[in-house]
């Protein structure tokens, strides 16, 4: 900092002073034991504390509380002044006046030590001053005189009139409560020679035009002035070097003077006598010393300061046995404990500030059980033989100059005992209860902690007794529960303690046993929450154990769960058991129901039909006990039509169509499950169509149509025609979903017989008739009849002629008949 200005350095030491009152630690004030100089009283406070005290901002409301009278602070003009000044040494004004005059002079004493009023005396930058008005002093500046020149003596001439310099004359200071005036430092006690001249010091503060001094001396002699004790100043106003002024020293010696007073008469200030000319020899002759400023006698060349009792601060001199005020940053030291078991632990602790003459350690428990008080001369110590799982409290009091500073605390826990005989004494689904003995010594509480093996869960508990129900597990899980024996706060644990043990697994609900058969039937469940590894399914009936067949889904996990149980007896009243299987061999609750397998199938089902009715048999042996009813349904075309509940082993149904193929179902019923079924078809029989006729006609073709029969599902139909002349077709024709039948090839002009037959299930209705005939296409035939006769003429005559027409014409009606048309024309033979 050699080449920064001034305001480079206030900048910096303000930072410093910041800094160091942001990061300072809690700092503690005393008072001194005894009253002493500032030195001594310095020495005290850097062996027993840490420093004189240090004022700032921040505390100075503090220290001003704590005090009633002045006191010394850490604060001097030169703080590394190393006392080789005796301070009680006079002030050597002539010394100073001649430093003053030297070639390289400056307004500071050749005793300078440094910059004044910087540092405290621990070293922080001065950056809060809270002076009393007129504090600090500093020397005024001599006026610079030459050191010879020359002195006039003349003799006064005759005057009548002589102006006064004009003149001010500051008002005199009056004292304090302090006992010093204002401004200014009372000096300390002097002695002087009563002898010695009365000086009165007036300082005039004129418009002049240079430095050099008026003195108007009242003296006859030249001799150096000294200013006794009792001297009288006053001072209106500081002034600096160079400044223009009038100094005038009214000087009353204490012998007779040689010369007369010069007499100030003032007439008129404006007329004057003429005055006779003056006859003056001059000669060199030393000058007289100049007149020292009176802050300049009250100046202390190294001074200490006070705080007064209400704040401010003063200049004292430093030899003055005070009280004083010291600090000391709270000692924040702290107490590493390691090593820590169940029954010793090892304390360190820091060195404490300053010259310590010993530790005052202390132990006791937290229970106040058990205490140990040492005065150590080391840093470190051992304690042995505690008790597992107890709090103890550590202070150590660092002792410097018989005081205590700020202890340093520490506490810790020894570690806790394990539980002992840990056991399970029951579980349920969600639920494990343990017990375990307490462990020697003390403990906080059992912390309890349960880990399933799948790692999916972590529950804790925290007990103080030596049993729990732990509870809100996962049924059918399988925990580890790990105990650590733990101390209030936490910070101490004992070895862990674990024992396994798995909850029971749950149990099936909504078990139901669906689609009951006669040999075998489906269960099915909703699965219980948690875990499981299976399922395990049992049958009985009245009697025993069945060896049923259980057949599993391959999803475990499927809901509802739906297992199918098999080769079972038909018609049999059943238990069945469902039980929920768990790890570590655990089952669940056994849930249990009552079902019915179907009954068997009848037998020999025989089915018999009319056109309008159905009647089944069937035969059927029950189980002893049963008590059976049979059920049979009419389905036509897979629909149900009817259905009707007996008891009989037999069942009609009527008012049925025609030709129509029914099926028959018959069940066993008990308990209301039916048997597999048993069934038949067969078709109701035919009946004949109705409204036979011929439909149209040629000379060669007939066709004919009819009615189909009522409430029928006949479609088919056989039909035959047939002439008793011409030769019949074998086959007859067959027609379907049509009421219309068509006949090619006939002969025209006969007679045809037409039959129609309803057809179903291969059985034919009787059938509906009626005949036909082709349109006429006549064909003339001419016969020749020759005529012999054993009697002679008969032939001739006209009676044999129609007797053999008539015959002729009786022999084709015969064997014509009405089936083919003929007609017989008889021609007379020509003359």
């Amino acid at each position: 900092m050699g080449n920064l200005t001034f305001i480079h350095k206030l900048c910096i030491s303000v930072c410093w002073g910041l800094l160091l009152m942001c990061t300072a630690a809690e700092r503690q004030y005393f008072i001194g034991p005894r009253n002493a100089s500032w030195a001594d009283a310095r020495n005290h406070c850097q062996v027993c504390f840490k420093e004189m005290v240090t004022l700032t901002p921040q505390n100075v409301h503090v220290i001003a509380k704590i005090i009633n009278s002045t006191h010394w602070i850490g604060l001097r003009k030169y703080i590394n002044y190393n006392d080789t000044y005796n301070e009680t040494d006079d002030y050597d004004y002539d010394s100073d006046y001649d430093s003053y005059n030297s070639t390289n002079s400056t307004n500071t004493s050749s005793k300078s030590f440094g910059t004044p009023w910087t540092l405290w005396a621990n070293g922080d930058p001065l950056v809060f001053q809270n002076w009393y008005p007129g504090f600090p002093l500093f020397k005024s500046p001599l006026p610079k005189i030459d050191c010879c020149s020359c002195s006039c003596t003349c003799p006064a001439p005759p005057r009548t009139t002589t102006p006064s310099p004009p003149s001010m004359t500051s008002p005199s200071i009056t004292g304090s409560t302090t006992g010093f005036p204002t401004g200014s430092v009372v000096p300390e006690h002097s002695t002087r020679d009563s002898t010695e001249p009365n000086i009165t010091v007036t300082n005039v503060y004129e418009n002049m035009t240079d430095s050099t001094s008026f003195y108007d001396v009242e003296t006859e002699t030249d001799m150096p002035m000294n200013a006794t004790e009792g001297a009288n100043f006053t001072q209106g106003a500081n002034f600096t070097q160079g400044a223009n002024f009038t100094r005038r020293a009214n000087i009353t010696q204490a012998w007779e003077s040689t010369t007369a007073h010069a007499v100030h008469t003032t007439d008129s200030p404006w007329t004057t006598t003429p005055q006779l000319p003056i006859v003056s020899t001059c000669e060199r002759s030393p000058m007289l010393p100049p007149i020292i400023p009176e802050n300049n006698k009250n100046y202390i060349e190294n001074s200490c300061v006070v705080i007064l009792a209400f704040g401010p601060w003063i200049e004292r001199g430093c030899f003055e046995k005070l009280p004083f005020i010291c600090y000391e940053d709270r000692f924040m030291g702290a107490i590493n404990i390691s090593n820590i078991t169940s029954s010793s632990a090892a304390l360190q602790w820091d060195q404490g500030p300053g010259d310590i003459s010993h530790y005052r350690f202390e132990a006791f428990s937290r229970d106040y059980s058990w205490n140990v008080t040492k005065d150590m001369y080391n840093l470190s110590y051992t304690l042995v033989k505690l008790t597992p799982g107890t709090g103890y409290i550590i202070k150590v009091f660092a002792v410097k100059c018989e005081r205590d500073l700020n202890p340093l605390n520490g506490s810790f826990y020894t570690i806790p005992g394990e539980v002992q005989n840990l056991t399970v004494t029951d579980f349920t689904e969600t639920t494990v209860s343990l017990s375990w003995k307490k462990p020697e010594g003390n403990y906080g509480f059992f912390e309890v902690i349960a880990v399933s093996t799948l790692g999916t869960e972590k529950h804790n508990r925290s007990v103080k007794g030596e049993d729990m129900v732990f509870g809100g597990l996962t049924q059918g899980s399988k925990y580890s529960f790990i105990f650590a024996t733990g101390v209030e706060g936490r910070s101490m644990w004992s070895k862990n303690v674990s024992i396994s043990n798995c909850t029971r697994p749950g149990q099936v609900s909504n078990l139901v046993a669906v689609e009951n058969k006669d040999t075998s039937l489906n269960l099915q469940w909703d699965p219980p929450q948690g875990n499981y590894i299976g399922f395990k399914v049992m049958a009985r009936d009245d009697y025993r154990d069945l060896n049923a067949t259980v057949t599993h889904p391959t999803n475990l996990l499927e809901k509802p769960y739906k297992v199918r149980v098999s080769d079972l007896q038909n018609g049999t009243k059943l238990g069945l058991f469902v039980k929920v299987l768990g790890v570590c061999g655990l089952e669940g609750n056994i849930v249990n129901i009552t079902a019915y397998t179907a009954p068997g199938p009848v037998s020999n089902l025989k089915l018999t039909a009319t056109h309008k009715t159905v009647n089944a048999r069937w035969d059927f042996t029950p189980n002893p006990g049963s008590n059976v009813t049979f059920r049979a349904k009419l389905f036509l075309n897979g629909e149900e039509k009817e259905s009707k509940n007996t008891s009989a082993q037999s069942v009609e149904f009527d008012n049925l169509k025609t030709a129509t193929n029914y099926t028959v179902n018959v069940y066993t019923v008990l308990n209301n499950l039916e048997s597999p079924e048993m069934n038949s078809s067969i078709y109701t029989l035919p009946v004949p169509p109705t409204g036979a006729k011929v439909h149209s006609s040629t000379k060669d073709s007939l066709t004919f149509e009819w009615t189909p029969p009522e409430n029928s599902s006949a479609t088919n139909y056989t039909c035959t025609l047939n002439s008793s002349l011409w030769d019949n077709d074998p086959n007859p024709q067959n027609v379907g979903n049509t009421n219309m039948c068509t006949f090619t090839g006939l002969k025209s002009g006969s007679t045809y017989f037409f039959n129609v037959s309803t057809v179903s299930d291969n059985k034919t209705s009787d059938p509906a008739s009626c005949n036909g005939t082709t349109v006429v296409d006549p064909v003339e035939i001419d016969l020749s009849m020759l005529c012999t006769s054993e009697e002679p003429l008969y032939c001739q005559e006209g009676k044999t002629r129609t007797t053999v027409f008539e015959a002729l014409q009786n022999h084709f009606n015969k064997m014509l008949g009405r089936n083919v048309y003929h007609d017989v024309e008889t021609i007379p033979p020509s003359t």
